[in-house]
């Protein structure tokens, strides 16, 4: 009976695995043939260019090889990811400009006296109580500007720049777990490339920081799994909870990750073969709730301590309805661009100082109220759209916020300009720089749906599945765009880095360390009950 539960559950996940590849792709033709351009509109033929070149590349690379040994690999590990943080780091201060909406708002509340807060940014913080880890950076960022003499934006850059670091050495060592070396090192460049060199490097807001919690999360439950010793399984369950209890904090999507996790521990235990396999996932839940509680109890009281909020006024925050609302409803972007599922001026005006109570019966109203004037079929092509204008952004709402696309560079000077000229609004190579990202964003994708497609189904790369396909129901469900994605990019980056590598490794390409076929790890470690 056990043997049939466990090849019925087998069967599920590749069944699961190329439902998801498939739809990938799909998203990913749809997204090329009807594009729902977000701020930076591109050139198609540009684009699809770029992606067919790129495509092309990753072919004839995989089919040639690379030989690298482990212990260069492991050397070249450090010096690649000072030189990939060193180049975020460049960009973020030549690309760094000064924003117009929330982010600017958090610095205005930190850089005045305290006795000068207006009702204006009560009523903010009143609505998104959430803050307070953001307040708690950007306090730090003050004081380490006063320190050192620099500027707001430069002190809140540094401390990005350490949360990028983090975001590598997690990408890396995780992407290491998975396939080996020679990917931890393709995996960081590709992370850069897709999030170093982006404009969101200059923004002081919670996107960057809240990068690495997703890919250390999934990083301690895959040691949970593969841990021999129940202490230690469940150890790095509970290093999974409090890393996510951090990144829930700081931005609401890592939940995504926590609900992925859990119910992944929840499948092992019933497809599991090995005696006792329900008592250590059980054991493992126990390990993440108790990370959750004791990351809140030690780090509620600190975080409180360094953000230092202003008294706000208490049962008027944001009701989640609020989000679900304004995610069903399309507005305009800052080019005249449709824009599906945003932050929506109508809802957030109806509901904005309002009781939570009331907030949610005004928020059901205009969600009845679309949902009737839609129809069912009206509801689907919505979220399609939704789901085409989030997944398929390269830039991932790069300057949509606000009016920052009207915004320019602060810093000045030759050093500088170079980056500017293809990361500014303005830039002469703007077109051209957006374009062969969306080329590499549309790669990624289909390395990614074309690993799932296959069906090469592991414990590890259904919990990715599981995280990913979660955000992406996260976003679909809630008001959203596309930068929601950035705190899930080291995962996407893991998950096609991974499958590149496993995919030429049966056909005899990409040897790695040792010999050993790229991809065989995964072997190495059967998924355990």
């Amino acid at each position: 009976m056990r043997t049939a539960v466990t090849a019925r559950s087998t069967k599920m996940g590749i069944l699961a695995s190329r439902v998801t590849g498939a739809t990938l792709l799909g998203l990913v033709l749809l997204t090329i043939v009807v594009p729902r351009f977000t701020a930076i509109p591109y050139d198609r033929l540009g684009a699809i260019g770029s992606f067919v070149g790129l495509l092309v590349l990753a072919l004839v690379v995989g089919r040639r090889g690379v030989t690298l040994s482990d212990a260069l690999a492991r050397r070249l590990a450090l010096p690649v990811a000072a030189g990939c943080t060193a180049v975020a780091a460049f960009v973020g201060y030549a690309s760094y400009y000064v924003t117009t909406w929330d982010s600017k708002l958090i610095q205005n509340v930190v850089t005045q006296p305290r006795d000068a807060i207006t009702p204006a940014q009560v009523a903010y913080l009143s609505r998104y109580p959430n803050n307070d880890v953001l307040l708690a950076l950007a306090r730090q960022a003050r004081r380490l500007g006063d320190a050192l003499g620099i500027g707001y934006g430069t002190a809140f850059l540094l401390i990005q720049v350490v949360f990028f670091a983090i975001a590598l050495l997690g990408v890396y060592r995780l992407t290491v777990l998975l396939a080996d070396r020679v990917a931890g090192l393709l995996a960081m460049v590709l992370l850069t490339a897709l999030v170093g060199l982006s404009p969101w490097m200059a923004v002081p807001y919670t996107d960057i920081p809240s990068m690495w919690t997703t890919v250390w999360a999934v990083y301690c439950f895959v040691r949970s799994h593969r841990s021999g010793r129940p202490a230690a399984a469940v150890g790095w369950a509970a290093g999974g909870g409090v890393t996510l209890a951090l990144g829930y904090a700081l931005k609401v999507t890592p939940v995504a990750v926590l609900v992925a996790g859990a119910l992944w521990f929840v499948a092992l235990a019933v497809a599991g073969s090995v005696r006792g396999s329900r008592r250590r996932s059980g054991l493992q839940l126990v390990g993440i709730v108790l990370g959750l509680v004791s990351a809140q109890l030690v780090s509620g009281p600190v975080v409180t301590t360094l953000a230092e909020p202003p008294r706000t006024t208490p049962g008027v925050a944001a009701s989640s309805w609020h989000y679900v609302a304004s995610g069903l409803r399309t507005q305009v972007g800052p080019n005249g661009n449709l824009v599906f599922g945003g932050y929506d001026r109508p809802v957030n005006s109806a509901t904005f100082g309002r009781p939570t109570d009331v907030q949610t019966k005004i928020s059901q109203r205009f969600i009845r109220d679309d949902l009737q004037r839609r129809g069912v079929g009206g509801v689907l092509l919505f979220e399609v759209n939704k789901l085409d204008f989030t997944w398929g952004d390269g830039m991932f709402w790069a300057y949509g916020e606000g009016t920052d696309l009207s915004r320019r560079p602060v810093h000045d000077g030759r050093p500088f300009e170079l980056v500017q000229s293809w990361n500014s609004p303005d830039g002469q190579l703007l077109g051209a720089r957006v374009a062969l990202t969306q080329g590499l964003w549309w790669l990624v994708l289909t390395l990614v749906g074309v690993g799932w497609l296959r069906g090469r189904v592991t414990a590890e790369s259904l919990l990715l599945l599981a995280s990913l396909v979660g955000v992406a129901a996260f976003t679909l469900l809630f008001q959203g765009r596309s930068r929601y994605l950035i705190t899930y990019l080291p995962l996407v980056v893991v998950a096609a880095t991974w499958w590149w590598r496993d995919l030429w490794s049966e056909r005899g390409g990409l040897v790695g360390p040792r010999g050993r076929a790229a991809g065989s790890r995964s072997a190495e470690h059967p998924p355990r009950g």
